[in-house]
């Protein structure tokens, strides 16, 4: 499932809304970044495209950026380079993997990503959140809408100057017609949806403040049952998220509509990409397998 959730975010933005949209009719053709690095893994892939008129469709293998020089670097808080990692491109046009694959992403770190695409220098920075566990879980198996609420309790995750941020997404395992949970199964259209695009529910943004924080410093997390679509196994992620994705997800929640703002006051994406647009960013991440069982009713 690695970074599946907020690719799907990312097209979302750039499908809908390739350029910033004013009284302008003019198009600046921009690059588009997408990196996403998570604690404790490998460096991750960078995708490099192009925007495209409002209104055009966008496809990124059509708007691949595919003679760039693209490089990481871990720096320590002065800035200055720890390690670098230079990238070549593979596994299809505009995606760029680091050459070694062998870095593990240090939790609690500062990295930097420096694209030069012919010239034009595209650079971004992220802090990555530190790592957390789950301390303890009510249940591995529990009754869809039953009296017991998933819940569970994770230490916190560090980040400078603010409370963590999670971003939760379930990933099901057994995704069948027949498998989807009521309120899935009564908004489901067969001719216009398709069953895979479901494996996957993302939420917006929800700030540790949403919770219940224990005397140790814990943090009890209750999952809502809208985020559940399949009954069955079932991968539930916590993901601490980065400022970077934090303003990136919910100011684009604004453009997508979730907001009373009139179309000339909506603002455009938040996002920290010096020579483009787009998402540098990190979390840190725990999972937890829970069987959905289905009640008997159903």
């Amino acid at each position: 499932m690695k970074n599946t959730f907020i690719l799907i975010l990312l097209a979302l933005v750039f499908g809908i809304t390739s350029c910033d949209i004013n009284e302008s009719d003019s198009f600046f053709e921009e690059y588009i970044v997408e990196a996403y690095l998570i604690a404790g893994e490998t460096l991750p892939e960078v995708r490099l495209s192009t925007t495209v008129p409002f209104g055009t469709a966008y496809i990124f293998t059509d708007q691949a950026v595919t003679n760039a020089n693209v490089r990481i670097e871990r720096l320590d808080l002065n800035e200055n380079v720890l390690e670098a990692f230079s990238y070549q491109m593979s596994g299809g046009p505009g995606i760029y993997r680091e050459s070694g694959q062998t870095h593990m992403v240090q939790a609690a770190s500062v990295y930097q990503l420096t694209v030069d695409i012919g010239g034009d220098i595209i650079r971004a920075q992220t802090f990555v959140p530190d790592t957390f566990r789950i301390v303890e879980t009510n249940a591995d198996t529990i009754l869809y809408q039953g009296g017991e609420q998933l819940e569970f309790t994770v230490t916190p995750s560090f980040y400078p100057g603010r409370q963590n941020v999670f971003l939760f997404s379930t990933q099901a395992f057994d995704v069948r017609m027949d498998n989807l949970t009521p309120f899935q199964a009564d908004i489901f259209d067969e001719e216009e949806d398709q069953l895979e695009n479901l494996r996957i529910n993302e939420s917006p943004p929800v700030n540790e403040g949403n919770f219940e924080v224990n005397s140790d410093g814990t943090i009890t997390i209750r999952l809502p049952w809208i985020a559940v679509n399949f009954y069955g196994r079932n991968l539930i992620s916590a993901n601490a998220i980065d400022q970077n994705m934090w303003d990136f997800v919910r100011s684009q929640e604004i453009q997508n509509g979730a907001s009373t703002l009139s179309p000339g006051e909506i603002p455009n994406v938040v996002e920290y990409i010096e020579g483009g647009v787009g998402i540098f960013g990190s979390l840190a991440r725990v999972s937890k397998e829970i069987f959905i069982i289905r009640p008997p009713n159903q």
